[in-house]
């Protein structure tokens, strides 16, 4: 409710914001550009705040395995959404789990996670702004506006904290620049789906105080075929309050997102910048569409339809506001404070089994509040002694309850009917984080630099779980156990740099990365598997590496190689089960070895034409299995944790290029496309349900007005039309099914700047 009146309060009054400084904007004289070329866009120099110095550095300068994309190089590769990444990356996988919309289950070098649980702590963190996303929902987002994307892969945990194992994902969103400007961007593509985006800002005290104002709005109407052409419910059916009829849609997949972002930049001196960035958003339809996966891989349905009985629904709403303070000249560096608080109300219902039968549907309810606090100095000692000092807090409250609602046919249930369960899990959680942290750069000299911190982490967690027996599943009237977590942790961290020369270095570096344990909100059967605390999980990474910028600037190089030695890693399960359906459990699964090695490849061989690639191998395996899973395969008669890793594809690759056709006053064309390669791999810890081998072909015909003011864009997304599903679930051991991901897609986008 309060979320609700925030986001509809500032939607209100924040359009009357909007139009004054519309107005203001459009009184400004036209100031016309030159046309620049697009193909080198790959090749510009991206500034990174991975290390949380004073000052940005350039990307290529940085001694760690990362992937920036400024805002040109999300326009060269046509990126909407976070996801559009996936692909594009070595050793990255950022996908959506489907299970309900919007909820990430990010994989970096392997480690990721693979459920939708709320409880269950992610290895790859989201930053936006400097602000940790405590929860996983309401992640996967549009990249309208943003100045840039960092994916740092490798554990980060000595600047960033637990829970980046497996490496963090930076947003960093557009500041006002206390100039006029004005930008809009109009899309619609050939299943019907529009957006419209704006953005604004101007000065409101000049040199002193600037606003912008982020407006950006989607309407999907459906992707997906409804095939379901029963007029009324099956029976028997169990008493379900989100029910509705899918018959009466011929189109499934509905999803409306609104968000408004107004921003404000304050510079009261020379030495002095805050900023502050407010959000709402709102994102509702319906459910996620789920399928008979089984049937489609056989060629018995057709792909991307569903015959499922039950539309379901989404509505997500989120507000968050980032306030950073930046002060200069204090003890000869910069004191930065972040504050942050985020909201996520998330309530989703859908028809899991994906069938015309009522066998397995479930509404969830998640609601999260969380604040957090860094208060952080970066500068230098000395002239060859540069240090980042911080404190770190952060407290989290996540409430879950999710109803299941199960029909078990013949021969599970007795026959001539089966029978009709209903089935009532969830919790509530709350965290508190306190870290230290301190990071110091050595110059030796003027090619050695010696990288030497330190972490220290201590996390508090107390959970109540449903764990006994429900009186009344619908109202959650159940017995719940209280539980709690106490884990401390150093995070340390190792590292030469030496520069080759001003355009190539080699690096190398230990570190230590810190998963917290944690507790599951799902668990089905607590007196097979614990709910938990589960054993914190570390990993201790090698790392070396080759940057270098060749042929005068025109070639780029990067290449990497790792070794990932994890204890403890945390899993989660998903087992097909007759009592349950499904199965979510986490464990400690054991300890895993992971290696790998990654190139990053951009040429400009010639004016105007610029070729891209991408590449990563990896190999994860077990060195050793718990107690606890030897149980359960003995438990289950069959294999819980198999030797594969979920969510590591062994090979992927990417390849591309970018080419201007320069056509002087009629403006420039520039063609994009690019080719995508992903090795099948396993979805699951028990290595029985597998992702197929993946290939995505993307394409873009754009067309710049000689101002560079104006851009139409022609383009087509997964070409190939290739299925594929955000994950891959057991029905009771009967048959697979899956939620459904977009295939080829085309459309048209128009976009305007005020420059």
């Amino acid at each position: 409710m309060i979320k609700s009146f925030f986001f509809n309060s500032l939607t209100k009054s924040l359009w009357p914001v909007c139009g004054l400084l519309g107005i203001v904007v459009l009184l400004q004289p036209q100031a016309a550009t030159a046309q620049a070329g697009k193909s080198g866009a790959m090749l510009e120099e991206i500034v990174t705040v991975a290390r949380k110095r004073s000052d940005a550095e350039v990307a290529q300068d940085v001694p760690i395995a990362l992937t920036a994309y400024g805002a040109d190089q999300l326009a060269a590769l046509f990126v909407k959404k976070l996801d559009d990444l996936s692909y594009q990356m070595p050793n990255v996988q950022l996908e959506a789990v489907g299970t309900f919309p919007g909820v990430q289950n990010f994989s970096i070098r392997g480690q990721g996670i693979n459920s939708s649980i709320p409880s269950v702590d992610p290895t790859v963190g989201v930053f936006v702004d400097g602000v940790y996303l405590g929860t996983t929902y309401g992640v996967v987002v549009d990249t309208f506006d943003l100045e840039s994307v960092e994916v740092l892969r490798g554990p980060q945990g000595l600047l960033f904290g637990r829970n980046v194992t497996g490496g963090a994902v930076i947003l960093r969103n557009k500041l006002p620049t206390g100039e006029f400007g004005a930008k809009v961007r109009m899309g619609y593509d050939d299943d019907n789906e529009s957006n419209i985006a704006a953005a604004i800002e101007a000065p409101l005290i000049e040199d002193i105080l600037a606003a912008k104002v982020v407006m950006y709005m989607d309407n999907d109407p459906g992707y997906f075929t409804n095939n379901n052409q029963s007029a009324a419910l099956p029976a028997p059916h169990p008493f379900q309050p989100f029910y509705i009829d899918a018959a009466t849609r011929s189109k499934v997949g509905k999803f409306d997102t609104t968000i408004i972002r107004p921003s404000f930049l304050y510079t009261p001196s020379d030495t002095q910048r805050w900023t502050l960035i407010v959000e709402g958003g709102r994102s509702e339809g319906d459910g996620a569409v789920w399928t008979n996966v089984t049937t489609q891989r056989a060629g018995l349905e057709d792909e991307f339809t569903t015959t499922a009985d039950e539309i379901g629904f989404t509505d997500i709403t989120w507000s968050q506001a980032v306030l950073e303070t930046n002060v200069d000249e204090i003890y000869g560096g910069t004191l930065t404070n972040i504050l942050g608080w985020r909201e996520v109300d998330a309530q989703s219902a859908a028809d899991i089994d994906g069938t015309a039968n009522p066998i397995f549907s479930a509404p969830g309810d998640t609601q999260q509040d969380q604040i957090s606090d860094e208060l952080r100095w970066s500068g230098n000692f000395t002239d060859n002694w540069s240090a980042t000092l911080g404190l770190y807090w952060f407290e989290q409250d996540v409430y879950y309850r999710e109803a299941r609602y199960i029909w078990l046919p013949p021969p599970l249930g007795p026959p001539p009917f089966g029978v009709n369960l209903q089935r009532a899990l969830g919790g509530d959680m709350t965290t508190r984080n306190f870290g230290v942290f301190w990071n110091n750069d050595f110059y030796l000299n003027e090619a050695f630099t010696l990288s030497a911190g330190l972490r220290y982490t201590e996390e508090r967690k107390s959970a109540q779980i449903i764990t006994g027996t429900c009186t009344d599943n619908i109202n959650f009237d159940c017995t719940f156990d209280d539980l709690k977590g106490d884990w401390d942790n150093l995070t340390p961290k190792l590292g030469i740099q030496w520069n080759l020369n001003d355009d190539a270095q080699l690096f190398a570096f230990w570190s230590k990365g810190f998963r917290s344990g944690g507790f599951n909100f799902r668990n089905a059967k607590p007196n097979l598997i614990p709910p938990g605390p589960t054993r914190e999980e570390e990993s201790d990474t090698y790392e070396i590496g080759f940057k270098s910028d060749l042929a005068d600037g025109r070639m780029r190089l990067n290449i990497s190689a790792f070794y990932n030695d994890i204890t403890d890693m945390q899993r989660e399960l998903n087992v097909g089960d007759p009592d349950v359906i499904v199965l979510q459990a986490t464990l400690n699964a054991g300890d895993v070895t992971i290696k790998g090695v990654e190139l990053d490849f951009v040429w400009a061989p010639i004016n105007n034409l610029s070729l891209f690639a991408s590449g990563g191998w990896q190999d994860g395996e077990y060195d050793s299995y718990t107690p606890l899973v030897l149980q359960l395969t003995a438990a289950y008669g069959t294999t819980i944790i198999g030797p594969e890793l979920p969510r590591l594809a062994p090979v992927n690759y990417n390849v591309g290029f970018s080419w201007d056709l320069p056509m002087g006053s009629a403006g420039l064309l520039n063609f994009t496309g690019n080719y995508a390669y992903r090795e099948g791999h396993p979805y699951n810890d028990s290595n029985t349900e597998l992702f197929d081998d993946q290939t995505r072909t993307n394409a873009a015909l754009n067309w710049y007005s000689p101002d560079d003011s104006w851009r139409v864009s022609l383009y087509g997304k997964n070409l190939g039309d290739e299925a594929n599903w955000g994950n891959l679930t057991s029905i009771a051991g009967l048959y697979t099914a899956g939620p459904m991901q977009k295939g080829r897609t085309m459309g048209l986008e128009v976009a305007w700047q005020y420059q």
